[in-house]
């Protein structure tokens, strides 16, 4: 069995190419989010910015708008990132969907 198979999502993930930015600590950097679901995104780095792992950041899009979370992994140019759950996060999803989708 692959990974990926094996892996159990706690929502689903829907293929995006939202263009935006993330910001941490350690520096910002242009990208893509990649897949997105209620609790997560996977966002693909223009530049390295030494996101680790439980590191917080912030992601702004014009579609999605301003969201929070923390770094949950990191491959390549590509970070997982947990969302910080909210009625606004929810609310900034549920309307990305809406209007953008």
């Amino acid at each position: 069995m692959a990974f990926r198979e094996s892996v159990q999502r706690a929502s689903a993930r829907n293929e995006t190419k939202i263009t935006g930015m993330v910001t941490c600590k350690t520096g910002s950097s242009n990208g893509v989010v990649k897949d997105l679901s209620d609790e997560g995104i996977c966002f693909q780095l223009l530049f390295d910015i030494g996101a680790r792992m439980g590191q917080e950041v912030t992601i702004r899009s014009e579609e999605l708008g301003f969201l929070t979370g923390i770094v949950r992994w990191s491959r390549g140019d590509r970070i997982g990132i947990k969302l910080k759950l909210s009625s606004n996060t929810a609310a900034q999803i549920s309307s990305y969907y809406k209007f953008f989708r």
